[in-house]
């Protein structure tokens, strides 16, 4: 039975992975076709679009990858006539996959949305453009459930799965720094235009807090992004850690790092944190007129309260980020603060199991 599995980001390929171990285990009958990164890739996905072509932040970067967009979109179209799939997975990614689940609904196709948008940040009205197309949502956070169910949409809390993961991770921790040393990690985003704007920023303060704090700065890049996207780092004496981040943040002092997923990878390991996120100066102009939320950091957001700094925009220098770290830094009183809270975090995520209850959410959708 074919099956459309769609993830445009390196979030959704890690969760499109979960889930299709997951179904395979429950449905070895079932074949999945779409777009995934190399995380789907190894779960068996037979891939027709690379989402690395695609992915990107920001009104004026989504502009200059139209042509590769609207290619994207026709080659998923072309292969949904050919399998002819029995259920579609959209993971995330919105504006892409709201288009698709149109069409897919059109042709009587059940749709499955897995990660809500964030409606209850910015752009509610998508709900009801949802409702149109949406036959089954699945969520991370359980306060979306009921915005969904509110507005008619068969929506399940399955919980985050990044907290098994991490959990599981933690298991194999990479050794501490030596007695007297403390360590630093930079993720600086995963797509090559936040890591454009990220990396000089991280780079530098890596560089400073080294050289007054006696730390180790260790770089963790998305995974895709080679070195030729952190210039520098080598001569800035950062090293370099290319495998699963939770084993090194773990034994970690502080993150420095992009708005995003990564900050609840941060948050799940215990370790405090400083946040910084950059864009184009007319998608922060739009942006501040439309999101509601008053936090960036999904680890924030979670929380619901500013738990660890966030550094926006002009906010973001090299200066700023310094000043925080070393805030934290320098008072074990506010780092033991930080990881307290993370504790709330973790448990506001759900009970472990968060893939296997979005694999039964999906099966109970498709065909017997």
């Amino acid at each position: 039975m074919k099956v459309l599995i769609s993830a445009g980001e390196t979030s959704g390929d890690r969760l499109g992975a979960a889930l299709m171990e997951e179904l395979s285990r429950r449905r070895p009958d079932l074949a999945f076709f779409g777009m995934g990164g190399p995380r789907m890739l190894q779960a068996g996905l037979a891939r027709d679009v690379d989402p690395a072509a695609i992915s990107v932040v920001g009104l004026m970067e989504v502009l200059a990858k139209l042509p590769a967009v609207w290619r994207a979109e026709r080659s998923l179209r072309r292969a949904i006539e050919r399998e002819g799939p029995a259920t579609a997975i959209l993971i995330d990614f919105p504006d892409f996959h709201f288009r698709l689940g149109k069409r897919l609904a059109r042709a009587g196709v059940p749709v499955v949305y897995y990660v809500s948008p964030q409606v209850w940040a910015w752009r509610a009205g998508r709900v009801a453009t949802m409702r149109r197309f949406v036959r089954r949502m699945i969520t991370l956070f359980p306060f979306e459930t009921k915005i969904y169910r509110d507005a008619g949409i068969d929506a399940v809390f399955a919980g985050h799965p990044l907290a098994d993961e991490v959990a599981e991770r933690l298991r194999h921790p990479v050794a501490p720094p030596p007695p007297g040393r403390r360590r630093i990690a930079l993720m600086p985003g995963s797509r090559p235009g936040e890591v454009r704007r990220h990396w000089p920023i991280l780079r530098e303060a890596g560089k400073r807090l080294a050289a007054t704090h006696d730390a180790d700065v260790v770089l963790v890049p998305a995974p895709g992004l080679g070195d030729e996207h952190f210039p520098g780092a080598t001569e800035s004496g950062i090293g370099f850690h290319r495998s699963d981040p939770e084993s090194l943040l773990a034994s970690c002092d502080l993150l420095l790092v992009s708005s995003g997923t990564s900050t609840l990878q941060g948050a799940l390991c215990g370790v405090p944190m400083v946040v910084v996120y950059r864009t184009s100066a007319l998608t922060y102009a739009l942006a501040r007129r439309l999101v509601r939320t008053p936090f960036i950091a999904l680890s924030n957001i979670v929380a619901g309260a500013a738990v660890v700094p966030e550094l926006v925009q002009k906010a973001a220098t090299a200066e700023r980020v310094v000043a925080e770290a070393s805030r934290i830094l320098d008072s074990p009183e506010i780092a033991d603060g930080i990881r307290r809270r993370w504790r709330d975090v973790r448990s506001a995520l759900g009970p472990s199991g968060a893939a296997a209850r979005a694999a039964l959410a999906v099966l109970e959708v498709l065909p017997a």
